[in-house]
């Protein structure tokens, strides 16, 4: 085998080997914000769900539809679980208020009639 051969397998594969190892990086660093996000799109789709079985939903509801909620990434150990469900349904509450899926009715909320 010609040396030009080894030395340009060698280099594609340290150069191969550099950018797997990045990509681990910046997913992971990400990882915190990605669980986030995922525990809020987790929490949107049980309001949404049980807004389309009921009329209205109350904070207290959501709290109870966010008890023991947690979300796994894939091919990885990490979770994002709801430890402060009132907190958590707050939060939920003001995002989707703010997006407009939902409206506020008194202290009630209902499925926004835009949607």
């Amino acid at each position: 085998m010609k040396t030009g051969t080894v030395i340009t397998g060698i280099i594609l594969f340290a150069i191969a080997t550099m950018v797997i190892y990045i990509w681990g990086l910046m997913k992971q660093s990400r990882q915190s914000s990605d669980l986030m996000s995922m525990l809020f799109a987790k929490g949107n789709k049980k309001v949404i769900k049980y807004l389309k079985e009921n009329e209205y939903i109350t904070v207290k509801d959501i709290e109870n539809l966010a008890k023991d909620m947690q979300v796994k990434m894939p091919f990885s150990r990490n979770r994002a679980v709801v430890k402060d469900k009132k907190d958590f349904a707050k939060q939920l509450i003001n995002y989707m208020v703010k997006t407009e899926q939902i409206e506020q009715d008194g202290n009630k909320y209902k499925l926004n009639v835009k949607n």
